[in-house]
């Protein structure tokens, strides 16, 4: 493109206000303010020689996998009007609008709005070296429940959506440290089986992608998965760009081929067919804790009937939860938030008297020790990070999962791009990560004087919202809970 500077119009175009710079179309976008009037792209002797195609301008961007040329946001210009547009371009092509991790759009109340009660006389904190249980146990009514050194999980991320190091390295720091790890629902690697089957939940999807009963019996746990934050009530879907050889051949499918899940379980029409199905795997495996995965939706209702069908444990996964990739229109605008739908599960599982048989797993947008630390006061015996855990391997957040062009070789499977992961430093990170947060959550119980991290409850926690403290029974700034008997 150098080459061609000589001929271009650049300096002369009157919309171009360069104050020095040159611009030349390829080499980067314009560091300014471009109007449209007065352009002379269409005469540009650059512009043809190098066959490019829409109209710069000197501000265009290109836009999503379309190869759309859209101008750039105006300063002032509102970000969500601008998104919109996008989306309606990326619509006229004939496509649904993809993203990936989570949703952008912020619920009015999250974890940051809740702050925990220091023990100071009444109860007294608990100093520094003072030792805090930080064990849990999933499924304890199950005749081999899973015990694990933290009440942190990875959740299911699957094969194909993340990369094979990706896997490992996760598979690795699970064993390392004693935590589980969830499959997800892309079938499970022989390397998992073979370093860490002793903390792995198996993902049981609609898609049943790799399953066999093999596997089955092999798991710590089972997980049937229903639905996720990022698209609850609507199956999931890896593009082809992200379907290689090996994840072709561990999920059953044809290579280059979209994956599908349905929205629902095809042998699952009711409630009866449930009990039957989780019947079923405890045939197959009579000792692993049976659970089962549901987006938030109608918590109370969905919660009731399973643990009518007898679940060992329940996970929910909010709004905002992460994913390699989604229908933006669904993860935007469907589910509630885990802040919101937690306390009310929490108090579904106690009016059932299940508290302490059956295990509340939460997730769903879980950055922080701190937010971990308040989903267990708020109810949860233990809290699923998946976001979180990619970023401590390395991501980065380019959020180009859905592209199989993942800059750091964590959600790609291009043998180029894979080479940025470098296996024994990532999982070294995330080992970092998980001991430094458990110690976090330990460090919450000492403030609160406790010390076992299962005794964290509501009454450690306050909320500087009211509607929030309301919503979630907790205390307000003035130590009342609002809306309390």
């Amino acid at each position: 493109m150098k080459l061609s500077n000589k001929d271009c119009l650049c300096p002369k175009c009157p919309s171009y206000p360069f104050h020095g710079e040159s611009l030349y179309c390829l080499e980067g976008n314009s560091r300014f303010e471009v109007h449209e009037r007065g352009c002379l792209c269409s005469s540009c002797p650059v512009y043809y020689e190098k066959k490019l195609e829409g109209l710069y301008f000197c501000n265009k961007d290109l836009i999503g996998d379309e190869r759309i040329f859209m101008r750039r946001r105006k300063k002032g210009e509102d970000p969500g009007d601008y998104e919109k547009i996008i989306q309606i371009k990326i619509m006229s092509k004939g496509k649904n609008v993809i993203g990936s991790m989570g949703s952008p759009k912020k619920p009015p109340y999250t974890f940051d709005d809740i702050n925990f009660i220091p023990a100071q006389i009444h109860r007294m904190p608990l100093n520094g070296d003072a030792k805090v249980n930080t064990k849990v146990t999933i499924g304890p009514k199950a005749k081999k429940p899973l015990k694990v050194n933290s009440p942190i999980i990875i959740s299911g991320m699957s094969y194909g959506a993340i990369s094979e190091k990706a896997k490992k390295a996760i598979a690795l720091a699970a064993k390392k440290l004693g935590i589980a790890y969830n499959s997800g629902e892309g079938g499970v690697l022989q390397y998992e089986l073979k370093v860490a089957s002793s903390q792995l939940i198996l993902q049981y999807s609609t898609g049943r992608f790799g399953l066999n009963e093999d596997i089955i019996k092999k798991a710590a746990a089972i997980e049937i998965r229903f639905g996720q934050g990022a698209y609850p009530g609507k199956g999931s879907y890896l593009p082809p760009e992200k379907i290689s050889s090996d994840v072709a051949r561990i999920r059953g499918i044809k290579k280059g081929e979209g994956a599908y899940s349905p929205a629902r379980h095809p042998d699952i029409k009711n409630v009866k067919e449930l009990g039957e199905k989780i019947e079923w795997l405890r045939e197959i495996n009579p000792s692993a804790p049976i659970g089962a995965k549901i987006g938030c939706g109608d918590i109370e209702k969905d919660i009731r009937l399973l643990i009518d069908c007898g679940v060992d444990f329940i996970s929910i996964d909010g709004f905002g939860g992460g994913t390699s990739t989604a229908f933006t229109h669904i993860r935007d605008n469907v589910g509630f938030p885990l802040i919101s739908a937690l306390p009310r599960a929490a108090q579904i599982i106690k009016e059932e008297e299940k508290r302490g048989e059956v295990s509340l797993i939460a997730g769903g947008g879980i950055r922080t020790s701190a937010d971990m630390a308040k989903c267990l006061a708020l109810g949860a015996d233990a809290i699923y990070i998946g976001t979180a855990a990619l970023i401590a391997l390395n991501c980065e957040q380019h959020r180009l999962c859905h592209t199989g062009m993942c800059p750091t070789g964590i959600t790609t499977h291009d043998p180029h791009l894979m080479k940025q992961f470098d296996l024994e430093k990532a999982t070294k990170r995330l080992e970092n990560f998980i001991k430094v947060a458990t110690g976090e959550i330990a460090d919450f119980a000492r403030v609160t004087g406790k010390d076992d991290i299962r005794l964290l409850d509501d009454s450690d926690i306050f909320s500087f919202k009211k509607g929030l403290a309301e919503l979630a029974g907790i205390k307000w700034l003035d130590g009342s809970i609002p809306g309390g008997s």
